[in-house]
């Protein structure tokens, strides 16, 4: 059985850790903590702090190192990645959900059809088990932030490091500005939909993935007014 995250912590995690590297100025190289270290000072569970920890590999951030002498460092940063440190600003500026929301709607069939095309057996795991997640927090609270969570797994199989950089960034921002307040889906139907993203990548199926993505616009394209 998969392990279920708390997403808002992974994000929360995440965040705290980056504020920390930049703050104390610490280079590429830099030891950060042990997996079992950073669980008992964040006090969350082993899964929560790995999706912590992905959030901030997608971004080129931190690297991970298993084995003795192992754990968590910080990455050599690639020029891409002060592209993010940018998007990450943009929690401090004027960019509304609403904007970032379209931006992602513009990226979805880039992003599913990378997927499609290049997920690993791995990849296909994480994402069918954020799939199964997602079902079963559907009719709760947590229901948006599974959604998240699936779509920026599907956006890190992606092989284009700019287009995988903004998308999993503007996700995080989104995820961070939507923490209070937060409301769930209902419809059967959108759930069907996001359930679509993820068995199109379990069966490499771009024709599945193209009808995702259409199905998955038109809520956001009728409730823009005309």
């Amino acid at each position: 059985m998969p392990q279920i995250t708390n997403t808002a912590a992974a994000v929360q995690v995440a965040r705290a850790l980056e504020d920390e590297i930049v703050s104390e100025g610490w280079s590429a190289g830099h030891f950060v903590g042990r997996r079992q270290e950073l669980m008992a000072r964040f006090g969350v569970a082993p899964a929560t702090l790995s999706e912590a920890i992905q959030l901030l590999r997608a971004r080129g951030i931190v690297d991970a190192k298993p084995g003795p002498g192992g754990g968590i460092f910080v990455a050599t940063r690639s020029p891409f990645t002060h592209l993010s440190d940018q998007l990450l600003q943009l929690r401090e500026g004027k960019a509304t959900v609403e904007n970032c929301l379209r931006v992602l709607d513009s990226l979805d069939g880039s992003v599913l059809h990378d997927a499609v095309e290049n997920a690993s057996d791995e990849d296909i795991a994480d994402i069918s088990a954020c799939a199964e997640t997602l079902k079963a927090a559907w009719d709760s609270a947590e229901a948006p932030m599974a959604i998240w969570a699936l779509h920026a797994r599907i956006a890190q199989v992606s092989p284009n490091e700019l287009l995988r950089s903004l998308y999993t960034n503007l996700v995080d921002y989104i995820i961070a500005a939507r923490l209070e307040g937060v409301t769930a889906p209902t419809t059967q139907e959108r759930l069907r939909t996001h359930l679509d993203f993820a068995e199109a990548v379990v069966r490499r199926d771009h024709k599945l993935a193209e009808s995702a993505i259409s199905r998955h616009r038109r809520p956001a394209v009728a409730a823009r007014p005309s």
